[in-house]
């Protein structure tokens, strides 16, 4: 028996373990305590990962679809297939008529991205979707808009004070750029006791809040409006750092004149929060010398999602939030070796994913544009829908579900219906694979070698880990980027990375040479060969307590108070307010982390949901004239859904609660007790005139006895 060091992959917290292995199988599966970021920590999740591994709708086999059933093929005459009709497909409609989408299933993988990305480039096709752009697209608009510091934003470690907006890393341990770790969040109460003062903005009582100095529990859809008035309140109360607005920040006066209608009295109506409330929070924010504002999917998945994100970057700024000469950072290692200055980033010196001029595309079927080098999500179905040239014909479905994770399930499934070829890459079974020509199973992370490299800029310590795969993948399941790799030597294709082309000889045991092209030695400040060589990963304690650094010459760019885009939507907000139906019978539908799933994955887990129920608060259902395990109906401008009613007295009333991701037929969750919150949201429902995000919380619904 032996006993490896690995971590968990299910998402971005990565969280490190120990696990007993003999003769292929893992034996005992355990959070490590000498890990240096997550200390011991593992989420329920994380803990159960082997479970995933033997699941009933587990994938062993490539299937293809003959009528209604399926058969299964090797998987070199599987390949042999799929190439065939690409080109096929690709001859007859042009390359773009070709798609990929990616889910969460592989977003946090340390290759397969990337290849995916590189393989598009090389089909000549720029049609990549992903979760990504259904998610939190607003937080790389805000930042694409507003500028980047070079020397790092102040993180939560260091911080006097944090505003967590719709945030509830105690159950959601997926991390933000200043926000509590996710691997570590025994580190709000770490950082309580060392004096910091936290303040939650949510809807509800969540978790996260009940640790909180300060709860403001908005009203659902109003966070634009808050920090708008906490802005306001900063510079009224001259709260913020005059000089490093003076020096490094553009259109000030024009950011305080779009905020000065946000005055204190008009900020508490609108966002059900007591006016005393909101003045202790800016006070406490303002009157601190380091802090630091992060956000979730609450502000994210709401009605004004890029100007709540500005907001959030705005305020951090304006409060000089941001690291200064002499100040120590830890840097990210897999960037060149450049150290941290006080200085905006120049605007021509960002990457690619951030610069929105280099994300020149747009859909042919909406107003909608390209972001980190994808396409929204949000259009997906009507980019299929929809004939004329560039209509995409064909799409490969890698690690993701997008029947149950975008909105509008029946027209998701129409879309999917109507493709000329549907290839899911998957480890299970889900709603997705069973519209698909072909799939191809893949390995679970523990059956493949991993890295931590996408947590790369969100690690607060400068650490990487490399895992070994700790037993083999089961049939012919193997890594995603195989598939595509193989699929480029059929099609002819060459795949372009940065340190060189993918073998197209390649096998299973080439994922440190991958990364080598991905990360070229040049372009790191530690080699990938280094990572790779220390069992359990290590700690690069040379690039901890950095001195941040004055600027080079002509390093003179300003962060953006007012870019494009954002008085306009300014406009849009003062609309909404003026034009709100504030009808008695409406309650406002919120999305509720549910600490034992994460999104569509983990449902088939033994410690796993048994139910979605909608909650509400006590005082509501007794109002309703219903009772705790009621059947309600629930009803929005898009659709209607039965639901189990329970109730919940951490939400603020007129407010009602269910996760999302629920309500598929391959795991039996097909019935009212699961509730299928997508179906009753819609992507038409939109205020984002970058990546058309719909609204997915906030969104006005009415609820009666079934």
């Amino acid at each position: 028996m032996q006993t490896k060091k690995t971590f968990c992959s299910i998402c971005s917290a990565f969280c490190g373990f120990e696990a007993e292995v003999e003769d292929n199988q893992i034996l005992s599966f355990r959070p490590d305590t000498n890990h240096p970021l997550s200390e011991g920590f593992s989420c329920t999740k994380g803990r159960q990962f082997p479970d995933l591994l033997s699941a009933k709708n587990r994938l062993l086999q490539p299937l293809k679809r003959q009528g209604e059933d399926l058969v299964q093929l090797n998987k070199s005459e599987a390949l042999d297939q799929i190439a065939a009709r690409l080109m096929a497909i690709k001859d007859q409609y042009g390359s773009e008529s070709i798609a990929l989408f990616s889910g969460n299933g592989v977003q946090f993988k340390g290759a397969t991205v990337p290849v995916f990305h590189a393989w598009l480039n090389a089909l000549g096709s720029h049609n990549m979707f992903s979760t990504m752009t259904i998610d939190q697209p607003a937080k790389i608009i805000a930042t694409g808009r507003h500028g980047v510091w070079a020397g790092g934003v102040q993180s939560f470690e260091s911080s006097d004070v944090a505003i967590l907006v719709g945030n509830n890393v105690v159950v959601s341990s997926l991390n933000q750029l200043s926000g509590p770790p996710g691997w570590r969040p025994k580190s709000i109460k770490q950082a309580k006791k060392r004096g910091l003062k936290l303040i939650v903005i949510d809807p509800r009582l969540t978790e996260t809040a009940q640790l909180a100095d300060l709860h403001l529990a908005i009203k659902p859809g109003q966070d634009a409006v808050l920090l708008a008035g906490m802005i306001r309140l900063l510079i009224q109360k001259s709260l913020y750092d005059h000089d490093f607005c003076q020096q490094y920040t553009h259109d000030f006066a024009a950011l305080k004149a779009q905020v000065d209608p946000y005055d204190l009295a008009f900020v508490a109506k609108q966002s059900g929060i007591d006016a005393i409330l909101i003045e202790q929070a800016v006070e406490l924010f303002g009157g601190q010398k380091r802090g630091c504002v992060s956000s979730g999917t609450g502000p994210d998945m709401g009605p004004h999602p890029n100007l709540s994100e500005h907001l959030i970057c705005a305020m951090n700024t304006i409060c000089g939030r941001h690291n200064r000469i002499g100040d120590k950072v830890n840097t990210s290692l897999l960037t060149p070796n450049m150290p941290p200055m006080e200085a905006v980033i120049p605007w021509d010196f960002l990457p690619p994913t951030l610069n929105l001029q280099a994300n020149n595309r747009r859909s042919r079927v909406a107003d909608a544009r390209q972001v980190y080098q994808e396409m929204p999500s949000s259009t997906l179905a009507d980019e299929i829908l929809t004939a004329g040239q560039g209509q995409v014909k064909a799409l490969i479905v890698i690690g993701g579900n997008p029947v149950l994770s975008l909105p509008d399930k029946a027209k998701i499934k129409q879309a999917l219906s109507a493709l000329d070829l549907l290839v899911c890459i998957d480890v299970r079974h889900t709603d997705t694979t069973a519209l698909a020509d072909y799939i191809l199973p893949a390995s679970y992370g523990l059956e493949r070698p991993e890295i931590t490299s996408y947590a790369d800029f969100v690690f607060d310590k400068p650490f990487h880990q490399f895992a070994e795969k700790l037993i083999e993948p089961p049939g012919e399941a193997s890594e995603e980027w195989i598939y595509l790799a193989e699929l480029a030597k059929r099609m002819d294709l060459v795949i372009d990375l940065p340190g060189g082309q993918v073998d197209s000889q390649h096998s299973n045991e080439d994922f440190i040479g991958l990364l080598e092209k991905l990360y070229p030695a040049e372009a790191t400040k530690v080699p990938i060969a280094d990572i790779a060589s220390h069992h359990g990963g290590k700690l690069y304690s040379e690039f901890s307590d950095v001195a941040v650094m004055p600027a080079i010459e002509g390093m003179d760019d300003k962060f953006q108070l007012m870019p494009e885009g954002v008085a306009q939507e300014f406009a849009v907000l003062a609309k909404t307010l003026a034009d709100q139906d504030s009808r008695d019978d409406h309650f406002l539908l919120i999305c509720r982390r549910n600490k034992y799933v994460y999104n569509s994955m983990c449902h088939e887990l033994p410690k796993s949901v048994t139910s979605n129920p909608v909650y509400m608060h006590p005082d509501d259902i007794l109002a309703l004239g219903a009772e705790v395990g009621d059947r309600v109906a629930l009803e929005s401008d898009f659709g209607k859904i039965l639901a189990m009613l329970s109730a919940d007295v951490t939400l603020r009333r007129g407010v009602v609660a269910s996760s999302h991701n629920f309500g598929g037929d391959s795991n039996g969750q097909n019935n009212e007790s699961f509730a299928s919150v997508s179906e009753l949201l819609s992507m038409e429902n939109s205020n984002d005139n970058y990546a058309r995000m719909p609204i997915m919380t906030a969104v006005p619904i009415t609820v009666v006895r079934a």
